[in-house]
């Protein structure tokens, strides 16, 4: 299987082989980078209508077809990164490419690495070392709730349960094992789109380290669901966050890159343990989405309406 052979070598029936261009496309404009990730692109050509297959696939089902009038991609970008990734999927290599801007060489470096990733770091790690590093039910500092109100899947993270001596890297596999799983859940044909509730107040009962004594395991996530889950998190909520905080975020984002900082929101309410979220919350959620007692005393049940009006306590998402 050779992408070339559908794009260059099957030029004499360019109805097939050819992929529709554009001088946007070929100069890799902000409106070409629309249209690899826009569902509605995908009545334009055949390969976009199949995001769940691989290029391999794509083009066996294509010939098989006979879709002599119906190209394979609109994009050359597009198709060049797929001759080179044929067996993964095509919506994963649209998320790469769009992470990095459309440049292949940067979107190649950055995929080599996630499979790297999966194939070194991932390869032997399981679901019960998840669950000693993330804990499970009432104790779990990921939990896997509803649907927010822009349909995305819902992760909340409670920082204040993580375990004192936690190793940033161990963390952070644990976190990529967490959200692979939700992304296998969600099935091949929903593209995977999360939104967290970062929980910052302390709960009575938890671990309750310091914000400064976690840095480092915030920057092993960062760095792990931003190489190898890029274009997935929709919105991180962060609550509740201090006035001063506030300010030093204004700091801190002039070193953050402006599409991820687009992404993070911060809530005012109070600091409490136990304290429900700001009432701007339900802005982002339904309360019926959240988790009853997320936000309760370890060890106890379902808490007043306010804090989460979904039943049955905070989840892990084991099995």
């Amino acid at each position: 299987f050779s992408i070339s052979e559908l794009t260059v070598e099957r030029s004499r029936r360019p109805s097939i082989s050819q992929p529709m261009e554009s001088k946007a496309a070929a100069s890799r404009s902000p409106k070409e980078q629309k249209q690899l990730m826009d569902p509605f692109e995908a009545d334009k050509c055949f390969g976009s209508s199949l995001p769940w297959f691989t290029p391999r696939t794509i083009s066996l089902i294509h010939d098989y077809a006979e879709m002599e009038k119906t190209p394979m991609f609109y994009s050359k970008t597009l198709a060049a990164f797929a001759q080179k990734y044929p067996d993964i999927e095509l919506r994963t290599l649209k998320r790469f490419l769009v992470a990095r801007q459309l440049d292949i060489t940067k979107a190649s470096a950055m995929l080599d690495r996630n499979i790297e990733f999966k194939t070194t770091e991932m390869k032997e790690f399981d679901e019960a070392q998840m669950v000693s590093i993330l804990g499970e039910g009432r104790k779990a500092v990921l939990s896997k709730m509803g649907k927010a109100l822009d349909g995305t899947q819902i992760i909340g993270f409670r920082g204040c349960l993580i375990q004192k001596g936690q190793d940033p890297q161990e963390f952070g596999r644990a976190m990529a094992f967490f959200v692979q799983r939700i992304i296998d859940d969600l099935g091949p044909y929903v593209e995977p789109r999360l939104t967290i509730l970062s929980a910052t107040n302390k709960i009575e009962g938890a671990v309750n380290l310091p914000a400064r004594s976690l840095m480092t395991i915030f920057r092993s996530v960062n760095s792990v669901m931003g190489d190898n889950f890029p274009e997935t998190c929709q919105k991180i909520v962060i609550f509740p966050f201090p006035f001063i905080g506030r300010a030093l975020w204004k700091v801190a984002k002039l070193f953050v890159d402006k599409k991820t900082a687009s992404k993070v929101a911060f809530l005012g309410g109070s600091t409490k343990a136990g304290a429900p979220p700001h009432e701007d919350m339900w802005r982002v959620v339904d309360e019926d989405q959240v988790d009853a007692g997320w936000l309760a005393p370890l060890g106890r049940g379902p808490t007043p309406r306010g804090q989460g009006g979904r039943r049955g306590g905070a989840r892990a998402y084991a099995k």
